[in-house]
């Protein structure tokens, strides 16, 4: 009788614990904590609703660039509708294949053929702001020079609005390479960056190793005259031909470190191999300017280039602006000029 108790007993208790080890590990257990797991993989996974719509504005953006006013510009769309208030400007534009609804008129500023008929929207310095909004454009290219007063204005309409300065061979290569881009002819702009780069190397390499003359370069306005010192075309272009000048080192104007206040008796002290001027505005009152106040002085007269007739004006449209891809051009006229010998039977 005890026996069989204890023999029960015994069951019942091996019963309980199979009971018990069954339900700890129950497939319904095992599956909830399975879902549990793969809730918490997929909830980490997918990215939240800020992080999308992050993606989404990006995905929006056709480009975004820092112009030379150092101001952020962000382009939602491919520009379709462009003005531009530069005759220099439009001229890069439309050599990489671009093209304007609207322009700025400018005194001895070329106009490209085909934006001859585009729409006029007043002169450079005089632009008409309420026929350039009514055109209700989708980018306005403007210059750091003339344009910075119609920020506020363009600003406050929401048209995206650009500045740009074209002087030197590195604008122009940056330049022409954000113009391909808003055009969407970045490959030809390349292209025709290695064409200019090619066609100035091969002018430049005919320099003659042995000699660097020394030059000054004038501004001659109507009303003032001036000395560059950097940073200028015209400058740019008599360095890639191993020409120094020797106003690098004059005190900088207050307005403008790129020039130094004119000053006859200075020059005639760094007495220069070549002296170039450069006219700003009409050539006819440039000249009138030169000699009222150069010519009819007898310091200007004992400079050794003037004696010796290495005074020249050069173009004003191939070394005092910017010529975009023309530029060969200006290091071609520029080393015909002075070196003769080397260069004189090129054509």
């Amino acid at each position: 009788m005890h026996s069989l108790k204890k023999t029960t007993l015994i069951l019942l208790g091996s019963l309980m614990l199979a009971v018990a080890t069954g339900c700890a590990s129950s497939p319904a257990a095992d599956t909830a904590a399975e879902k549990q797991e793969a809730n918490s993989s997929v909830s980490a996974a997918e990215p939240t609703e800020s992080s999308t719509v992050t993606e989404e504005n990006q995905a929006e953006v056709f480009l975004s660039f820092t112009d030379d006013a150092d101001r952020e510009v962000t382009l939602q769309a491919q520009p379709q509708k462009i003005v531009v208030l530069s005759p220099q400007l439009l001229d890069l534009l439309y050599a990489v294949e671009g093209t304007a609804i609207a322009k700025a008129t400018s005194t001895g500023g070329t106009i490209p053929e085909k934006a001859k008929a585009i729409e006029d929207v007043g002169g450079m310095t005089t632009v008409n702001t309420e026929k350039l909004l009514s055109l209700k454009p989708d980018l306005v290219i403007g210059s750091t020079s003339f344009h910075r007063e119609l920020v506020n204005v363009l600003e406050a309409s929401n048209v995206p609005f650009a500045l740009f300065t074209l002087s030197t061979y590195d604008d122009l290569k940056e330049k022409a390479q954000l113009f391909g881009k808003l055009a969407g002819t970045e490959p030809q702009a390349n292209e025709a960056l290695a064409k200019l780069e090619k066609q100035i190397g091969g002018l430049t390499d005919k320099v003659p190793s042995d000699q660097a003359p020394t030059f000054i370069m004038l501004n001659v306005t109507p009303s003032s005259i001036s000395v560059q010192r950097q940073n200028t075309v015209g400058i740019e272009v008599a360095e890639m031909l191993h020409l120094k000048n020797v106003a690098a080192t004059l005190e900088a104007s207050q307005k403008s470190p790129s020039t130094a206040p004119f000053s006859l008796e200075k020059i005639v002290e760094l007495d220069p191999d070549y002296v170039f001027v450069l006219i700003h505005g009409a050539r006819e009152d440039g000249e009138k300017k030169v000699e009222s106040d150069l010519a009819a002085q007898p310091a200007w007269a004992s400079l050794r280039a003037v004696k010796e007739q290495r005074m020249a004006i050069l173009p004003s449209d191939l070394l005092l602006s910017n010529p975009g891809f023309r530029l060969n051009e200006s290091v071609e006229y520029l080393a015909e000029l002075v070196y003769p010998d080397v260069y004189g039977n090129e054509n």
